[in-house]
């Protein structure tokens, strides 16, 4: 009697954990999760539903390589009324919520903007929504029927539907507190790279926002390492030849005059690379240097490990 009641859990904890399996690969799945023609009146799906995994997303965008998205699927609607109008959705589940913002961040660029629960950007060309480890991005080179060269309304409703089969699942972890080292009360947003950015080539993982300086607006960023080792060899391969290096209580400095007749400079100290970029006036370096480098200290007295 008590082989078959053991044999009877067994069966029932099988049964539950296949069940499980099951449902978890329903919810994982992307194409469940992108619009349904019924979803959109006057729209249709123009070609097969697409999806890649892991390291595959380059053979879609190479650009989307490294970027932490674990599955990605997308799908082109056309409109029923003109083939020319097309809309492409792209639904991406991502390792991690700050990787999911970093994409969301970067798409919808500079600007004042707020971190959210739910962030949302719409533009006549790009809608894109991000909850948790999820990013729904809809994008469009077409123009509107009526002739106004807008489809913001359609944008924003195809990144929409996505979130009603997504449901609750979803990672809803917090956003590290490090990302608000450098807000400001101007109110623009933090934007965070994880590729390397356009102003320094082996800079990876920065965070980066505008600061109102003296009529003008200065971009400001850091990059965050495991050790002064770490963050000082990128520190050495983001200067070349035109900077100009100096060092004062183990803190090292390197800046230059760019392309455009402004100030760029990117310092090293302990774990932390920072600095700042647009700076109209050579003499507001240190002043720019020691507001940047006050936050991250009063950052680290609050997060003492």
């Amino acid at each position: 009697m008590k082989i078959k009641i053991a044999l009877l859990l067994i069966t029932v904890v099988t049964i539950a954990g296949i069940s499980c399996s099951l449902f978890q690969t329903e919810v994982d799945d992307g194409e469940d999760f992108l619009p349904k023609e019924t979803d959109v009146p006057g729209w249709i799906r123009s070609n097969s539903i697409l999806s890649y995994s892991g390291g595959n997303i380059k053979k879609y965008n190479k650009d989307y390589a490294g970027l932490g998205i674990e599955k990605f699927t997308y799908s082109i609607y056309e409109s029923i009324n003109n083939s020319d109008i097309k809309i492409k959705v792209e639904v991406m589940r991502f390792d991690s919520v700050l990787n999911a913002y970093g994409f969301y961040s970067v798409k919808r660029g500079q600007g004042i903007f707020d971190i959210r629960e739910t962030n949302d950007f719409s533009s006549d060309r790009l809608s894109v929504i991000q909850i948790g480890n999820y990013v729904v991005c809809s994008s469009t080179d077409s123009s509107a029927e009526n002739g106004d060269s807008s489809l913001h309304g359609e944008l924003k409703t195809f990144s929409k539907i996505p979130f009603n089969y997504i449901g609750e699942n979803y990672m809803n972890y917090k956003l590290p507190d490090s990302l608000h080292i450098l807000k400001s009360g101007d109110g623009y947003g933090i934007i965070y790279s994880i590729n390397q950015h356009a102003k320094f080539s082996f800079l990876e993982r920065m965070a980066y926002t505008q600061w109102k300086w003296n009529n003008n607006l200065i971009s400001v960023f850091y990059s965050e390492y495991g050790s002064f080792y770490d963050a000082y060899e990128v520190f050495k391969k983001n200067i070349v030849d035109t900077y100009i290096v100096s060092s004062s209580d183990g803190i090292y400095t390197a800046f230059k005059k760019d392309d455009e007749g402004k100030y760029i400079f990117i310092s090293v100290k302990d774990r932390w690379i920072f600095g700042a970029w647009s700076i109209e006036e050579y003499n507001e370096i240190n002043r720019i240097h020691s507001e940047i480098l006050n936050k991250i200290n009063d950052y680290n007295k609050k997060n003492v490990k």
